[in-house]
Parts: structure tokens; C-alpha cells; sequence
């Protein structure tokens, strides 16, 4: 196996928008909890855009907005990389949640068409929640600090 050596900056960037799904880290009830979430990274904004039902995982990230998010590439044991963002929950509301939506709506889908992947059933359902009065709760993570590890050759 290859040495574990730091990932670039812009390595890391461009594994967060090749990408669309990650695994959220957030504190509820003193305890650590990671589920997976579908994200759109909005570089140009330093954001991660993400909407989630109300429940348990909004109720605590309402409370403890200190989060961080996983993404990662793994081919092979041999083969993989991994970012990890920390930043703050910011959740939105109105017009700015609406125009959020449609933009993770839209990076979400370049990013699968890119990829040549499966195409979510979700996505289809989201012109419609545009309009209606209970939309998801639109959140986004304002990075503070990006972080990369990668096996030395991988490629």
C-alpha cells in the first residue's frame, strides 16, 4: 500500500463536486451521530447545500450548529480518498431556502449526469415542493475548514 499523505486543496475541492453524497456528523443528546445525506458543494459560495425533513436530525443540529461532513472516493483498500469539512449548520428560510433548493436540485443533477449515474426519484419531486407551503428544511453548511487524506498513488 501507498503512503497516506495530505490531499491538495484544490484535490479536495474537486472530490466534494465530483460528488453527491456524503455522510453528515452532528451532535444530538451529547452523543455523536453520522447519517448519510445527498449534498450539492457550492464552491463559489464556500457551502455545502443539504434539506432534510424535520426531525431528529434538524432538532439537533438547531441546537448544536458545529458539524463536519465525509466524502469519499474508495476504489480499493489501496485506492481511496477522503475530505472532511467542518463548518456551521445554517438553516434557511423563504425566498433564500427556495432559490437554495432549486440550485442543490440542479448541481445534484449535473453532478449525476456527469457521472453517468442512476438519476435519484427525488429530484423529479422537487419543482413541485418549490411551491408548496411545507418545503423541507434548507440548510447549508458554511465551511470552515477542509481537510484531505489520499493513498500516495492513488489516480
Amino acid at each position: 500500500m501507498g503512503m497516506i499523505i495530505d490531499l491538495e486543496p484544490i484535490k479536495c475541492n474537486a472530490l466534494l463536486t465530483d460528488n453527491y453524497v456524503g455522510r453528515l456528523a452532528y451532535i444530538a443528546d451529547h452523543e455523536p451521530h453520522v447519517v448519510p445525506s445527498t449534498y450539492f458543494f457550492d464552491a463559489d459560495q464556500g457551502c455545502i447545500l443539504c434539506f432534510a425533513s424535520n426531525g431528529h436530525r434538524i432538532n439537533a443540529l438547531r441546537k448544536c450548529n458545529k458539524v463536519s461532513f465525509q466524502v469519499d472516493r474508495i476504489e480499493s483498500f489501496r485506492h481511496w480518498q477522503s475530505v472532511q469539512v467542518h463548518g456551521t449548520y445554517q438553516e434557511l428560510a423563504g425566498d433564500r431556502a427556495k432559490e437554495c433548493l432549486k440550485r442543490f436540485a440542479e448541481g445534484v443533477e449535473r453532478t449525476i449526469d456527469h457521472k453517468n449515474a442512476e438519476r435519484p426519484h427525488f429530484l423529479s419531486h422537487f419543482s413541485g415542493r418549490l411551491q408548496e407551503a411545507e418545503m423541507p428544511v434548507v440548510y447549508r453548511i458554511a465551511v470552515t475548514k477542509i481537510t484531505g487524506k489520499s493513498v500516495e498513488n492513488f489516480t
